[in-house]
């Protein structure tokens, strides 16, 4: 079982990475660097890379408010301007795919306090044109993999500075 589990976080930490690696790539043709904070279930640090014009990888890193955990999420997101026209503001809708790694406060050795599982966040921005602003609003059901098999819901409302 516990070989099992390290499999998985290997393989999770490698998407991850070559997310990030992607990222990099693509760092000279995006749009934007964007760098603020999340605040619900995690609250911490969020930023985002804009790979293009609709695609954008975000990570977070955050202490979770629900039993003191360190919380690590990175996805991957689509974002779809056209659903509202509100020229020359954005107000896109997105969705996407991740991973998230949590630890709980009281340590690795004790039982169940990694966990590793995916998620699919959904929400929606508000960029405003006259300002380097990035205004959002989530939430992100997922699967947790490790150290059980449970549904979760996440939800966050944040704000980005755009470099």
């Amino acid at each position: 079982m516990r070989r099992n589990r390290v499999i998985v976080i290997v393989l999770l930490l490698t998407l991850m990475a070559a997310g990030g690696a992607s990222a990099q790539n693509l760092f000279e043709d995006a749009e934007s660097f964007s760098l603020g904070a999340v605040f619900g279930e995690p609250t911490g640090i969020s930023a985002k890379l804009w790979l293009g014009s609709v695609s954008a990888v975000d990570a977070t890193v955050a202490w979770g408010i629900g039993g003191a955990r360190l919380h690590f999420h990175m996805n991957y997101l689509q974002h779809f301007f056209d659903v509202f026209d509100i020229a020359p503001d954005r107000l896109p809708l997105y969705a996407g795919i991740g991973g998230n790694v949590r630890l709980r406060a009281d340590g690795p050795q004790q039982e169940g306090a990694l966990r590793v599982g995916a998620r699919v966040p959904v929400g929606i921005s508000f960029l405003p044109s006259e300002l380097p602003l990035d205004f959002f609003l989530e939430v992100a059901p997922g699967l947790r993999l490790i150290d059980e098999t449970a549904f979760e819901l996440w939800s966050g409302i944040g704000i980005r500075y755009r470099f």
